[in-house]
């Protein structure tokens, strides 16, 4: 018996797992629990450790009643049998014999695993087994010790390490981790669409996080129902989403394309979110990555070359689509250039501020302006907004080219008391200070409110919005004029007449250009007049080039217009020469 064994003996045994007492061991499969002294029997069943002993094959000689509530199974389920084959891995048999012939030298062996109970439930266990003399014949004393808890935090830790907490989704670094994974194995091509949601800024700087996330988590959730099952869909950051879709067949190309449109179809479906529906297309750029064999490409390149489709993708207008080209890397990098340049411009005071003339169809009287920004760029000479708004939207600066003509405007409003100027507003600005920003600035400058129009475009605005719809009231309340430009462009218009506290519309260019021949364009033009008259609303038609359209526009009922045909925008000593009012 063990109790009786040499002190070296019994202290070898003991490695296994601490103070530890085997019984004796069993002499044959037939009389596998043999009777021990009893003090040693009730030490070893007392043991909060679970304790198994078998022979070198595995058979089990003895256990003990901790180990039997660690793998849920009863002493006779386990004694006399071979412990490898009633209790499990993941992998299927435990090695035993291998571990044993590792310990010829002494010593123990500690290993971990994840073990199957006899009940089909899995547990993490740490193994650490050891050999024994007991009365001349060699055993394997095994002590199993439940870690679950541990490897459940330590997976937390790493599934919070590779997943974005919001949305559940990998995040950049595991993304990147697979997609170098999958680029290595030769296969079928594979693609990484990016996807960038459209006015997600807007969203987020006007509903507040807590709406813009629920946004963000639908999206996700919609991103991974359009997907198969060996795809990978991550968040990048913001509302920068990516996918990777595998094993493309026939024309890669074309099928990555198309899968492109069925996500953004999906994005582009109405989210409800904090109690309103919100609406948020989106973007999508598309690389495509063979994995022919030779040196696999580089996972940062491909999702690059897929963000660079992406700006491409932004600058086409919502909801596009564009595959990488090579030619897109210039186009990146003069978008990147042009940025910069604009920063500088802000710092270097680069950027000025023109005005057009509104004038009254029915005299042709000149009766305000709009003011537009202009970049007299030190290299390429005046440049119109198109050339650099876009740009500014992209990485922000649209607030504070705003903000700068905004603040040149009130300056003009004081030094010109007889002036009426409309201002365009990007909807990022309603975030709650700048109705009383231009309130304030107003007051300070004693310029009467009535000479001000706040324009902002109408696919701007959001459904339930109600910062923009605060603010606006807020406005309207100091007598600051509304007006909602580039009209018949957005969506929900109707709604936004009957919510917001708009005095005019702007009717947008696209439906003047093609008057007074283009029937499509004169039933908009005349629906539109229709519906401002019957909310009571002032109306202006951009972008008249001639005296055709001006006629055209008078007769159906339209008061004001702007336009090369009035006179194209110019900076304000050509409109203003003098200290009094408009020439």
């Amino acid at each position: 018996m063990l109790a009786d064994a040499p002190l070296p003996e019994r202290r070898a045994a003991a490695g296994a797992g601490g103070a530890l007492l085997l019984p004796d061991p069993a002499p044959s499969a037939a009389d596998p629990a043999r009777a021990v002294p009893t003090r040693a029997r009730q030490v070893f069943r007392s043991l909060s450790a679970g304790v198994v002993v078998t022979d070198r094959r595995g058979v089990v000689l003895d256990v003990n009643p901790a180990y039997c509530a660690l793998v849920r199974a009863g002493p006779q389920a386990l004694l006399g049998r071979v412990l490898q084959d009633v209790v499990r891995t993941a992998q299927g048999r435990y090695p035993l014999e291998d571990v044993v012939a590792s310990l010829a030298g002494g010593g123990t062996a500690v290993d971990e695993a994840l073990v199957r109970r006899l009940d089909g439930t899995s547990f993490w266990a740490q193994a650490t087994v050891a050999l024994a003399r007991v009365d001349g014949r060699e055993v394997v004393v095994s002590q199993l010790a439940d870690v679950d808890e541990r490897h459940r935090a330590m997976a937390a830790r790493v599934h919070r390490a590779d997943h974005d907490e919001l949305t559940g989704l990998r995040n950049r670094t595991a993304l990147l981790d697979e997609l170098g994974r999958r680029l290595a194995v030769p296969g079928a091509p594979l693609a990484v669409l990016v996807c960038d949601m459209d006015r997600f800024k807007v969203l987020d700087a006007t509903l507040g996080r807590d709406v813009a996330d629920e946004v963000l988590v639908a999206t996700a959730r919609r991103l991974l129902a359009e997907v198969r099952g060996g795809d990978v869909v991550a968040r990048l950051g913001g509302d920068e989403f990516a996918v990777v879709v595998d094993g493309l067949s026939g024309s890669a190309e074309a099928a990555a394309v198309e899968t492109a449109h069925r996500l953004a179809g999906a994005v582009r479906a109405p989210v409800r979110a904090g109690g309103q529906e919100v609406r948020c297309g989106a973007g999508v750029g598309v690389a495509v990555a063979g994995r022919g064999g030779g040196r696999a490409p580089d996972a940062l390149t491909v999702l690059q070359e897929a963000g660079t489709a992406l700006a491409a993708a932004k600058a086409s207008g919502p909801g596009a689509v564009r595959l990488f080209r090579p030619g897109m890397r210039e186009q990146a990098l003069g978008r990147l250039r042009a940025e910069n340049d604009l920063r500088r411009a802000l710092e270097r005071g680069e950027l000025e501020v023109h005005y057009q003339p509104v004038v009254r169809l029915a005299d042709g009287e000149r009766v305000a302006f709009e003011a537009l920004v202009r970049w007299r760029h030190p290299r390429r000479g005046l440049l119109l907004p198109e050339e650099f708004l876009p740009v500014a939207g992209e990485c922000g600066l649209d607030v504070t080219v705003d903000a700068f003509v905004l603040e040149v405007v009130l300056d003009l409003l004081q030094r010109r008391p007889a002036a009426r100027v409309a201002v365009n507003t990007c909807a990022r600005r309603f975030d709650g200070t700048f109705a009383r920003e231009v309130v304030d600035g107003l007051r300070r400058r004693g310029v009467d409110p009535g000479r001000l129009v706040v324009e902002l475009l109408e696919h701007s605005l959001l459904a339930g919005d109600t910062t923009t719809t605060r603010e606006l009231a807020q406005l309207a309340a100091a007598g600051v004029r509304v007006a909602i430009d580039d009209f018949g462009t957005g969506y929900s218009a109707l709604s936004y007449l009957h919510r917001l506290p708009v005095t005019s519309l702007k009717l947008d260019r696209s439906f003047v250009t093609g008057l007074p021949g283009d029937a499509d364009a004169d039933r908009i033009a005349a629906a539109v007049v229709g519906l401002a008259r019957g909310f009571g609303l002032a109306t202006v038609a951009e972008g008249v080039e001639d005296a055709a359209q001006a006629a055209h526009l008078r007769a159906q009922g339209w008061e004001s217009a702007q336009g090369w045909f009035f006179g194209a925008a110019a900076p304000e000593e050509h409109w203003f020469p003098g200290a009094g009012g408009p020439a």
